[in-house]
């Protein structure tokens, strides 16, 4: 007696047979050879296409047979991620099986099931099944699929198969009426529902699912204009139809739901980087501040975000932008006795578990202590206090400002602290100079050979006060001097070079803005402020002004397109030739629609450029128009060949041709001298 189970002797369910398709009934469309949009998912809530449901329902003829196959299809994925979810696209410890299944006829004659695996072991020649139903149900399509599955399997054996048989077709049922629910959900929320189940035995795992496809489009090869539609099965369906595979899945739209609303709307956060990136910024603006507590241990403690200074991040080389402050520790034991011995127990054990890992005893110091309590995140006393990175969002260089075109999402900003570095007015040349700045703070003296490897250039910007290690920036305080008995840098050592390099980068980028508004001012005719003003104004205006062009450009290309239409062609016309036009009509109609959506978001972007850079100039340049108002700098420029409007010789005003003018006598005087200048405004 065979115990392998057959897929003819099944029931039709009134559940699983087929009925015809509603308005917000779930379609499986796996048609991939179609153009589909990179965000619109072709599982779409709207009917088939189909004109006679008649045709394609199911019935049986004792009379007639209809063959349909069914066979393995391959897919196999480069990214190295595959944890959580992902685990279905891994190979090595397990194999995945997703069943198709069709709910409508297909184009051609013969209807084929796939069964995607990433077992390459399996073999892709395809196995005939017969079914008295034109479109058989799904049930029907499971079963002959499972009895595809387990023929050519070598794992399970034969006395088990049939109890295997029934709990997976069970549970592939389960599953579709999983998905079919939460794809045709409205709710706006990021919940998923996954399409596959696990399925073990002995040491070999399984991952059975039903088949979506992701049909996300991709570009093929190196041509940008050859693109292609995804067919790797995604292992999560979300509400609205959403899903996507691994590859694909930063392309998924997500919503965001916040209690204080003040995450950012995922319209404007392409990435999810962009979107992480974003509600970060805007918690460590708002300085929110988390309550944690913990029951287990009875502990309570708050959390916060903060940001990294940038001149410790071009200073010391930091990339991290945020960190996570904890603190605030307080002990919350619950009032029933042995519970709180219990708690009490666990909070000890852990203290004294992350310690020992670390190799510190009970007499270690408080110092180590701290640094691995820190390093573990955490938190043993009730004063204690510490912040840690948040590794996963960097900065992109490291030693330098950051700035703010380098990134698609709002970066932290502290004000600057200016640490004013006095020059020497007199050059430092001889001996009793650098003896009188030792004589307050004692440093080794000083010979004639650490002079001579001292440059020239930085003579005159030796700074009067002892300098210490720690850079131009970060000098320490007098109590920190004095409580350290920290030693000053000795002149011509190579830490008192690194600090004179520098001073001296420091002094050669200040004189060359300086020397950048002398050159302004010389340009425009007019002061160094003013001209610098007016400089940069004139490049901000250039730069709308071609941003500006560009957004017209693509406006007036848009406007002008034209859809292709079918040309009329008189007389007869075969019936090959004639689905060979339109056809071809279709294709251009699709290749139409894409290259306009390409330059619908092509002008998107220029457009937002364009508004961006509006703003940017009432924001920077017409407020400090406003501002300088009453400041010498926007004063009109003496012109002494300007005639004056009392001595106009013009007859006209005499005979009162025009309007007379309104004089305004100004004297303001250019220097301290006696000279004046008349200024008619």
């Amino acid at each position: 007696m065979s115990y392998f189970p057959r897929a003819d002797d099944y029931a039709l369910t009134p559940g699983y047979d087929y009925t015809p398709a509603g308005l917000d009934d779930f379609i499986f469309n796996h048609d991939t050879l179609q153009t589909v949009p990179p965000i619109d998912d072709t599982l779409s809530d709207t009917p088939s296409s189909h004109n006679d449901f008649d045709d394609i329902r199911p019935f049986s003829s004792p009379s007639k047979t209809h063959i349909f196959s069914t066979k393995y299809e391959k897919f196999h994925v480069t990214p190295h991620h595959r944890a959580g979810y992902n685990k279905i696209y891994n190979f090595r410890r397990s194999k995945s099986f997703f069943f198709e299944l069709v709910d409508h006829l297909p184009d051609t004659n013969q209807l084929q099931l796939k069964i995607y695996t990433n077992d390459y072991h399996m073999s892709s020649n395809p196995i005939n099944h017969e079914s008295t139903s034109r479109l058989p149900n799904f049930k029907f399509q499971i079963s002959k699929q499972l009895t595809h599955f387990f023929s050519t399997q070598k794992v399970i054996p034969r006395k088990f198969q049939e109890k295997f048989f029934t709990y997976i077709r069970k549970k592939l049922l389960e599953r579709l009426d999983f998905i079919r629910s939460r794809a045709q959900k409205k709710d706006k929320n990021n919940y998923t529902t996954k399409t596959f189940f696990n399925f073990s035995y002995k040491k070999y795992r399984f991952y059975f699912g039903i088949y979506l496809p992701c049909n996300h489009t991709h570009t093929v090869g190196l041509l940008p204009n050859t693109t292609a539609t995804c067919s790797i099965p995604v292992p999560t369906i979300m509400s609205h139809h959403r899903h996507a595979c691994i590859i694909h899945h930063k392309n998924l739209v997500l919503y965001s739901i916040s209690k204080d609303n003040k995450i950012p709307d995922y319209s404007r956060c392409k990435t999810f980087k962009d979107f992480h990136a974003s509600r970060l910024y805007n918690r460590w603006t708002n300085k929110k501040c988390s309550q944690n507590f913990s029951n287990r241990l009875g502990i309570s403690f708050t959390t916060s975000y903060y940001a990294y200074n940038t001149n410790v991040i071009a200073r010391k080389g930091l990339d991290f932008i945020y960190g996570k402050s904890y603190g605030n520790l307080q002990f919350t034991p619950s009032s029933s006795s042995k519970v709180k011995k219990r708690q009490e127990a666990r909070f000890n054990a852990l203290v004294r578990h992350t310690f020992h890992n670390a190799e510190l005893d009970d007499n270690a110091l408080m110092e180590d202590k701290l640094q691995v309590a820190r390093h573990h995140k955490l938190l043993f006393q009730e004063n204690q206090s510490f912040i840690t990175p948040i590794k996963h969002l960097r900065y992109k260089k490291r030693f330098v400002v950051p700035s703010k075109g380098y990134y698609t999402f709002p970066i932290p900003f502290h004000k600057p602290r200016t640490i004013s570095v006095p020059a020497i007015s007199e050059p430092l040349c001889n001996d009793s100079s650098v003896a009188s700045t030792s004589s307050q703070h004692p440093q080794p003296p000083v010979n004639i050979n650490i002079w001579e490897n001292v440059p020239e250039h930085y003579i005159p910007l030796i700074p009067p006060f002892p300098v210490y290690a720690g850079g131009r920036l970060n000098q320490p305080s007098r109590l920190k001097i004095h409580t350290r008995q920290l030693q000053p840098l000795a002149v011509g050592s190579a830490g008192w070079l690194a600090l004179m390099k520098e001073i001296y980068d420091d002094h050669i980028s200040t004189t060359k803005y300086k020397q950048g508004k002398i050159d302004a001012g010389i340009q425009w005719e007019t002061s160094p402020d003013q001209g610098e003003y007016q400089r940069d104004l004139c490049n901000v205006i250039m730069q709308v002004t071609d941003h500006k062009h560009a957004y017209e450009k693509k406006l007036l290309e848009i406007s002008s397109l034209v859809p292709p239409e079918l040309p009329i062609v008189i007389g007869p016309v075969k019936n090959s030739e004639r689905k060979k036009r339109e056809k071809r009509h279709s294709q251009l109609l699709k290749e139409f629609e894409r290259k306009k959506q390409e330059d619908t978001d092509i002008l998107e972007d220029l457009h937002s450029w364009v508004i961006r850079e509006e703003n940017m100039i009432y924001m920077e340049y017409y407020r400090s128009d406003y501002s300088q108002a009453y400041q010498p700098c926007a004063l009109m420029d003496d012109r002494p060949l300007k005639r004056n409007a009392r001595d106009n010789g013009n007859l006209d005003i005499h005979y009162s041709y025009h309007i007379a003018k309104k004089v305004c006598i100004l004297s303001v005087s250019k220097d301290s001298g006696n000279s004046s200048s008349t200024r008619t405004i």
